[in-house]
């Protein structure tokens, strides 16, 4: 499923995971990840994310990329974002970090997850007929954000919070971040992550992001 700033999902969560995984003393088994969506969303995000609604629904399951049971796909995950609206339900999603975060953690259970705020997912309608995306207007209304727990081995969990801007605005100013970096000779070789490549702290390189452990 492609959501708003997809791409820089990919930055945010890795980066977030990183960190708490970082906190984890015993070796941790499982990540359960969920990204905050705000605002609304742009044409080829709506068409992408109706498409991918009936999909399968997939997780990390000792390593392994693998469909979720039908009960397990239709379970949801109450968590708390930090911003003021208290826990809320979130859905299980098919998310590229699935495959990203098995990368960069190596943690073998991997479930990924979404909430989406007011009118984040339209429905009905033409969404060939939604504009290109937000306004700066909209996307300065609505910021994002992701929580995440990490299950150590001997079952204790450790839980982070990462407030950011929207999106959209997220993966613009990024991908710029990165794109200077690797120009300064940041670079590995293959197939890379983000929080690989420049650290778990690269997503507070935008403004307005920072992450809370609880």
């Amino acid at each position: 499923m492609l959501l708003p700033g997809c791409g820089g999902s990919v930055a945010m969560l890795g980066c977030l995971a990183g960190h708490t995984v970082s906190r984890v003393s015993e070796k941790p088994s499982r990540i359960d990840i969920a990204l905050y969506v705000a605002g609304s969303m742009s044409r080829g995000s709506a068409i992408s994310a109706s498409e991918n609604l009936t999909a399968e629904c997939l997780q990390v399951v000792d390593g392994e990329l693998v469909p979720q049971e039908e009960e397990e796909a239709s379970s949801t995950l109450q968590l708390d974002f930090d911003n003021g609206a208290g826990p809320v339900t979130n859905y299980p999603v098919t998310l590229p970090d699935l495959i990203t975060l098995r990368r960069s953690t190596a943690v073998p259970n991997i479930r990924t997850f979404v909430h989406a705020a007011g009118d984040a997912f339209p429905s009905g309608g033409n969404l060939a007929a939604l504009p290109d995306g937000p306004t700066a207007e909209q996307r300065d209304a609505a910021p994002y954000h992701a929580a995440v727990l990490v299950t150590a081995a001997d079952g204790s969990v450790k839980r982070s919070v990462l407030h950011t801007v929207n999106g959209y605005t997220f993966t613009g100013k990024a991908s710029a971040e990165a794109a200077g970096k690797v120009l300064a000779g940041v670079v590995r070789a293959g197939f890379q992550t983000p929080a690989e490549v420049f650290g778990r702290r690269f997503v507070e390189v935008v403004e307005g992001s920072n992450v809370v452990d609880f």
